[in-house]
């Protein structure tokens, strides 16, 4: 008997060795990135609306979509909207997760002086104003695969050591 109590044990002595996680696959299949956030590099976002690049966490990588339309909301005059997009492969909709703005600067003073919680700052380039606006929670339903990859991006572009940044083109 004890060479067949000896084959489940060495099963699953084996299955720990080899990382064949039950739970860490259905992780994968879900699209959720499996790296941890805080080993993925930083990567640049072609931005060509705004004459720009975005460096964005790398936790984003794969994650989003970018659309660039004309834009009045606060008094702003363009914008490129990034939306969730990672999951859309298994029936997730895409949703708005970030919004860049560009303001005049006369228009920006006045909206800071009024509005400061609405919008922030990311830089300013040739008498414009760039900022940004995310959303407050999650739109996907709480504890899904897809709550869970927006909250490490929300976290990992509005973190103090966040990459997030602007860079124009000659």
């Amino acid at each position: 008997m004890r060479p067949r109590r000896f084959v489940p044990l060495a099963f699953v002595a084996i299955s720990m060795l080899v990382g064949c996680n039950p739970a860490e696959q259905k992780t994968a299949d879900l699209g959720v990135a499996a790296a941890p956030a805080a080993d993925l590099p930083p990567f640049q976002q072609e931005l060509p609306s705004l004459k720009a690049e975005a460096t964005l966490p790398g936790v984003w990588k794969s994650a989003y979509g970018v659309i660039p339309r004309p834009d009045t909301v606060l008094g702003s005059h363009h914008a490129v909207e990034f939306h969730y997009t990672a999951d859309s492969a298994i029936g997730v909709p895409p949703r708005l997760l970030m919004v860049i703005r560009v303001f005049k600067k006369a228009t920006w003073n006045t909206l800071t002086s009024v509005q400061k919680e609405q919008v922030r700052f990311i830089t300013e380039h040739s008498g414009e104003v760039f900022a940004f606006s995310v959303v407050t929670s999650s739109p996907y339903p709480v504890n899904s695969a897809s709550t869970l990859r927006v909250d490490q991006m929300m976290l990992q572009l509005l973190a103090e050591t966040s990459p997030f940044r602007l860079t124009f083109k000659p």
